[in-house]
């Protein structure tokens, strides 16, 4: 299959780049950078046929068929998902999918009727380290009740597009889907409500640092911090009627990590080694799997529930709780 990138961003040159030669069921790449952009020699390491374009219309006008990755700034992702799935391209966008739940519905109904893979790239929950935190809940025979979030880190460059309203930018479209499908992924649902509250602001009014509330059903809720204005966190607690679960590196790991999943049972502590990998390779080999089996519903499903809880919280945060 060849292999179509929208946006030669730093999560394809950091993330997916080092991956390319050893993705099998990856025959050749196309790469496409923004009209204002330098390229750089970061390409050249791949092996496989490589061709790249200056601007994203002539690549999506050249490129046959296969599947395509958009990793452009947020506020152009559906423009460009859109126009990949109208050529019939299996399509992947980075996170956020969309800006709004309607651009989410209009991808997800193109996908069904050209029979399309449609994913938004959540990746660190394909990692196995959340697929052992789920089998050790399944064995206890528990659920969450409560789960506490915190990812924050340092402030950003001032120049990056996370400090623009109009490229997408702001904490909530940045870190929001870490919290939808984290919460999706524990609770197997969107929430019954949401609350919102906005911390800081950035000097041209874009929200910087804010904190959540999410009710799940069952007495299940979410508690979230999250922002550009911290020292580095990444971290996630779960507590159950039978255990709590402490996990950093949660949404973000380095490939060579062996984490660790702190589980406190009858007062007791248990730690509990994770596999290494790279999270981007463990979410393609699923997308491989989606492909050979022509199964996309997960992915339609999955992608759904998130941006129903993303717009919930655009709600709260509008027009309040």
């Amino acid at each position: 299959m060849d292999l179509l990138i929208i946006g030669y961003s730093s999560v394809f040159k950091n993330r997916i780049l080092p991956l390319i030669n050893r993705m099998s069921f990856i025959d050749s790449i196309s790469i496409a950078k923004y009209e204002g952009q330098s390229w750089d020699n970061d390409y050249k390491v791949i092996v496989k046929p490589v061709k790249v374009y200056d601007n994203y219309k002539s690549a999506l006008n050249e490129f046959k068929s296969g599947l395509a990755y958009v990793s452009t700034t947020n506020h152009s992702h559906y423009e460009w998902a859109k126009k990949c799935l109208n050529k019939g391209l299996h399509t992947i966008i980075d996170k956020p999918a969309t800006e709004s739940i309607d651009e989410t519905l209009e991808l997800i109904q193109i996908a069904k009727q050209k029979n399309l893979l449609l994913s938004e790239s959540t990746v660190y929950l394909y990692h196995p380290q959340m697929i052992l935190l789920n089998r050790i809940l399944k064995s206890e025979k528990t659920s969450p009740k409560l789960i506490t979030i915190q990812f924050s880190f340092p402030p950003l460059d001032k120049d990056n597009f996370r400090y623009h309203k109009e490229l997408g930018g702001g904490a909530l479209m940045d870190t929001g889907p870490y919290a939808a499908s984290i919460g999706r992924f524990l609770f197997n649902d969107s929430p019954l409500k949401c609350y919102y509250i906005e911390n800081s602001l950035s000097e041209d009014g874009v929200e910087i640092s804010y904190s959540i509330l999410l009710k799940f059903k069952n007495g299940g809720s979410l508690i979230g911090h999250f922002g550009f204005t911290t020292e580095y966190i990444n971290r996630l607690n779960i507590l159950t009627d039978k255990i709590c679960v402490d996990m950093d590196r949660v949404f973000t790991l380095p490939e060579t990590y062996e984490n660790i999943i702190r589980i406190k049972k009858n007062n007791q502590n248990i730690e509990i080694s994770t596999p290494s990998g790279s999270m981007f390779e463990y979410y393609f080999q699923f997308i491989e799997k989606c492909l050979k089996e022509v199964d996309y519903e997960k992915l339609y499903s999955d992608l759904l529930l998130d941006a129903q809880t993303r717009d919930s919280l655009n709600k709260c945060k509008e027009y309040g709780n």
